[in-house]
């Protein structure tokens, strides 16, 4: 019997031989994958490649002093990680409970951890996946850390620029 692995993989092959299937130009479809998380009432997307692990932190240590948005800190990889709600830091919310896992993120000197409310899975998307605008009501910080927004299940789904979101709140730019 397959294991699930072999499964989703069978399937995700069979779904790229109906697509080439359907397509009548000569580009080859691309595919790439995602980690696909809710951020506040949004779907978001932050892509596989950017996220050098996904943890679930045993053990947070608290640091006084620090914008509302950072959860604390752990230990991964020999590094230390600071833990980013990314609820708090782009929708400008309280800290809410958050998934356990952190998805982590390497900068040029430091390494943060992005949490979420939640984790759905690991979610595969093709060049042909339709796009669309992106909801009025979302803040700048929001708008300059979305690659795209593609529209998923009949929904608009933002994909996320972890390294660029890094880069920012490494620098400073990312202010409380």
């Amino acid at each position: 019997m397959a294991n699930p692995y072999e499964l989703l993989a069978g399937l995700a092959l069979l779904r790229e031989k109906k697509r080439s299937s359907r397509q009548h130009d000569a580009q080859e479809l691309q595919e790439w994958s995602g980690f696909q998380i809710h951020v506040g009432d949004s779907v978001c997307l932050i892509p596989c490649e950017q996220v050098e692990e996904v943890v679930m932190p045993s053990s947070v240590a608290g640091v006084r002093g620090v914008p509302r948005w950072v959860n604390g800190v752990i230990y991964c990889r020999a590094q230390l990680v600071t833990l980013v709600d990314l609820a708090a830091l782009l929708l400008g919310k309280d800290r809410a409970a958050v998934s356990g896992r952190a998805f982590v993120v390497r900068g040029r000197q430091e390494w943060f951890g992005l949490q979420a409310g939640s984790f759905e899975g690991v979610r595969h998307i093709w060049s042909d996946t339709p796009v669309c605008d992106a909801p009025l009501q979302l803040n700048d910080d929001w708008r300059r850390f979305t690659r795209q927004w593609l529209l998923l299940d009949d929904q608009p789904v933002a994909v996320l620029e972890a390294i660029q979101l890094v880069a920012a709140l490494e620098s400073g730019e990312i202010r409380v």
